[in-house]
């Protein structure tokens, strides 16, 4: 045997094995999809465990089919709900893989993949976590919009300093494009369920701060759009959302000295926005010292020329935009178009500055579903789309990737004839 040979033996050994886990509860109108975009693709992966939460639909009776005729599928049934981290959690614990990769079960994954993740491994075995890009749909997975941190133009490690360095406020590790050690998510302690639909952001940031991370500038998963989703569903209230933000914050005062510089520095906690800030301004006396350091990054004010354009939110916003140049034109033949966002988030901030850069017509205002003590955001009237007394709008942006489809619905309700532009669920754009 010539020492080709056995080198080549010697890469073969060293192939991670890789696990995908899938948490189901009641979706076996979509649990068969999302298995056979995992069969489908070039590199099977060596295990497939599906945790059922106690579903009362036909999901069991779809995988255990499915399981008998592929034997890398595994079945395990809680007795009782227990809830999504609970299954997260059990599911590692039971994998044997080097390799995880969680996964919806109402996702699919993309062609390649598995075979991009092995790739993102064999060169930087060292590494703790990978991250992928997202294409995120409705109905359509061709006409989805992909979303992605941008940080290479080929698969690349950053170390935990220079992820710093590339870090911007509304970057988040989508969990479904991540394929990540089993070792490393059981060393920071899993998916902690205090955290509730936040345990997976801690989870996989922790493990990038503290370990770096590896960028697949590849589509790894397409992620359906639902307002019904774990997370969703919870974040419009705000007592249940003060509670898990206060517990991250905690959590993270609570790290090692030089992982909470990190978590600092990088301003990571700025993807929650005003409900935040809210919390350090009313509840500041409840919180470890310095907490409000967690917000108040060193370079927030980074100059526009300098920023990633083409990452996270203000990438889609971007291409979105240069997608409906032409259809959004009639705008400019108005006198005095009146133009209402929907939403006061973070991609609001985004819209708005990249609008004003295009230099179309002003925005008369913002709407939102429900008010709080504000009545203005970055200087423009904030009211409640219910009370909302113009007779005419000349279009609607809708800005919430959570809630996209929501706004939609509300629309068909009070405005039904109203133009709009969506960003995540293309097909909810209606235009003249």
């Amino acid at each position: 045997m010539d020492k080709g040979t056995v080198h080549f033996k010697e890469i073969l050994t060293k192939m991670p094995t890789i696990g995908v886990i899938i948490p189901n509860f009641n979706h076996g109108v979509s649990i068969t999809e999302t298995i056979e975009s995992i069969l489908s693709q070039s590199v099977l992966p060596d295990e497939i465990l599906v945790i059922d939460d106690a579903s009362t639909d036909n999901s069991v009776e779809i995988i255990s089919s499915l399981s008998k005729d592929i034997p890398i599928i595994r079945l395990i049934r809680n007795q009782k709900n227990r809830g999504v981290n609970y299954c997260m959690n059990l599911g590692t614990r039971e994998a044997q893989s080097d390799l995880i990769i969680y996964r919806a079960a109402d996702d699919v994954f993309i062609q390649n993949a598995i075979s991009n993740a092995h790739t993102a491994f064999q060169q930087y075995p060292r590494a703790s976590i990978a991250c992928g890009e997202t294409i995120f749909f409705k109905n359509n997975l061709a006409a989805g919009t992909r979303e992605t941190l941008a940080l290479a133009k080929e698969t690349t490690f950053f170390c935990p300093d220079k992820l710093l360095d590339c870090w911007q406020s509304d970057f988040n590790i989508p969990t479904s494009a991540c394929i990540t050690k089993r070792n490393a998510v059981l060393s920071v302690g899993g998916f902690k369920d205090q955290a509730r639909w936040h345990a997976d952001w801690l989870c996989l940031t922790t493990i990038a701060m503290r370990d770096g991370l590896i960028f697949v500038p590849h589509p790894i998963t397409g992620f359906r759009l639902s307002s019904n989703s774990y997370g969703n569903s919870n974040l419009l209230n705000r007592k249940k959302q003060r509670a898990v933000l206060k517990y991250l914050v905690e959590e993270v005062m609570n790290y090692k000295k030089s992982l909470r510089h990190r978590f600092k520095e990088s301003g990571a906690f700025g993807i929650f926005g005003d409900p935040l800030k809210s919390l350090f301004e009313e509840e500041s006396y409840s919180l470890p010292k310095k907490s409000s350091m967690l917000i108040n990054r060193h370079n927030d004010n980074i100059a526009p020329e300098q920023k990633n354009m083409d990452s996270g939110i203000l990438g889609v916003v971007i291409r979105r935009l240069e997608e409906l140049d032409n259809e959004l034109s009639f705008l400019m033949d108005l006198p005095k178009p009146k133009i209402m966002i929907f939403g006061a988030g973070t991609q609001t901030l985004f819209f708005l500055e990249i609008w004003n850069r295009l230099k179309m017509p002003k925005i008369s205002g913002i709407v939102v579903s429900q008010t709080d003590a504000r009545t203005e955001f970055q200087g423009l009237q904030l009211k409640q789309i219910d009370c909302l007394e113009d007779s005419h709008i000349d279009l609607f942006v809708l800005s919430s990737k959570s809630f996209e489809q929501e706004m939609a619905a509300k629309l068909d309700e009070l405005r039904p004839s109203s133009n709009r532009i969506s960003f995540w669920a293309k097909e909810l754009t209606r235009l003249p």
